[in-house]
């Protein structure tokens, strides 16, 4: 199976033989690489148009891979994202919330 990436703007998500890795262009070098049965993604809208994914590890391994939040306690990294552009990464997440077979929450 070939990998599954997804580059936008400064941020760069890969799936591939069933591990996770995000990437992000900024000052501060850093990633999150983790097997995707553990992912967590959670969207936290916030005031100005902006949107922060936090990406964590799940508790349960039938979580949604994908949902909002108003909390971002207990994850490992952060990306901010246009409000606008969320649907894109919401849309991104479905593929690998398949193949790991767990939902995204609407």
């Amino acid at each position: 199976m070939d990998a599954t990436v997804f580059e936008y703007g400064d941020v760069h998500l890969r799936v591939d033989h069933g591990i996770f890795e995000l990437f992000r262009r900024n000052r501060v070098i850093g990633s999150y690489r983790t097997p995707l049965h553990w992912v967590k993604v959670r969207a936290e809208a916030r005031k100005g148009g902006v949107t922060r994914l936090h990406f964590g590890n799940v508790e349960e391994l039938d979580a949604p891979l994908y949902a909002s939040t108003t909390s971002s306690r207990h994850l490992l990294a952060t990306v901010e994202i246009s409000t606008a552009d969320e649907p894109l990464y919401r849309a991104f997440f479905t593929g690998p919330a398949h193949l790991c077979d767990r939902p995204i929450a609407s």
